[in-house]
Parts: structure tokens; sequence; C-alpha cells
């Protein structure tokens, strides 16, 4: 009697495979902020005030800005994207409802980081809205924010406080608003990602 060895080839799908073998998806980008807003002071207000909340302060926040507590991009209608670079170079907003307020918010921080235990040494430009204060920016004329001292900034994640004399809009000479605060953004691009 003759036996004759069968062998049997198993072969998946090819979308099977190429799922079985391909890298998980990425984490998103997720980011948390704690910023009030107040009166700037008298030396560089030039007559601006503060219209953050319903007494000219009020403290704006989006997650928390500590690690593992922050909030991912898509989560609760929140919108994150943030690019931290190794060299220094940092871009990042957020967008969202203000869990004091209850109203959209949004930040966006571009800037240079330097040197990590020295915040004069790491300037910072900063873009914010909200229904009560409508659109404010740094403003050209006006010194810049500034970003430290900082826990945490490596490619792709930043810890830090931040500072701004003033953000106001160019185009009303009455409002503008001091800035004081934590920011955290984690899971960011690094600059050097494949296009």
């Amino acid at each position: 009697m003759l036996h004759r060895a069968i062998s049997f080839s198993l072969a998946l799908p090819l979308s099977l495979s190429a799922l079985s073998c391909s890298d998980p998806p990425p984490t998103p980008a997720a980011g948390g902020v704690d910023v009030m807003l107040s009166p700037p002071s008298s030396t560089i207000s030039q007559g601006r005030g503060c219209n953050a909340g319903t007494s000219g302060a009020f403290t704006y926040v989006i997650g928390q800005p500590n690690p593992g507590k922050t909030i991912e991009d898509g989560t609760k209608g929140v919108t994150v994207s943030c690019t931290i670079k190794a060299n220094g170079d940092f871009d990042a907003s957020i967008k969202g409802t203000d869990a004091n307020g209850k109203q959209p918010v949004s930040f966006s921080f571009t800037g240079t980081m330097k040197d990590k235990a020295t915040p004069a040494s790491n300037s910072s430009a900063m873009t914010f809205f909200s229904p009560d204060t409508s659109h404010l920016y740094t403003l050209a004329g006006f010194p810049l924010c500034t970003v430290g001292p900082v826990v945490t900034y490596k490619a792709g994640a930043m810890l830090t406080d931040i500072d701004c004399p003033l953000i106001g809009s160019p185009d009303d000479s009455v409002s503008g608003c001091k800035v004081h605060g934590t920011i955290a953004f984690e899971y960011c691009k690094t600059g050097e990602e494949q296009n």
C-alpha cells in the first residue's frame, strides 16, 4: 500500500494577512489647557480692558494639562493638532467646549523653546477665541508670550506654563487680556514624519 504525503497550504485572504502584519494605528494627538485671562497691567494695556467671563477675568479649561489626563483629538468634540520638534520649535492648537463656561473656545500656540529653565528665553505667540472675548492675538509692537518653567519638552510632547502680557485684536484698541496658565500636548507630530 502506498501512502502519499499530502501537504496543505493555508493562505489568508490578502486583507487579513495585510492587517496582521501592519502596525497599530498611531495614538491620536492629545492636549490640555488651563488658562486664565485677566486684565492686563496698566503699564502695557494702553487703556485696554479684558472681556473674559462676566467680570473681566476667567479661567478656560479643555482637558487637563497633566500627563495621562489630556484629551485626545476627536473625543467629546475636541480637536487637537500639534507638531513639537526636537529642535525646540512648536505649533499646537486645541479647540472644544470650555469646561467652566460651557462655551466653544480655541487656543493656538507657536514658538521656540530655547532654555527650559528660563521662560524669558522662550518666545511664543498665542491666539484665542471665546464668545465673550472674540478673537485675540499676540499683537505686533507688544511683548511676546513666554513659555516656562518647562516640566516636559521633547519631540512630540510638551508640558509648560505660558504667560502673555497682552493678547488683543488689531481691529479693537479697547480690549485685550493678560494670560497665565498651563498647557500640555502629547502624541504630536515631530516634524520628521514621512510625507
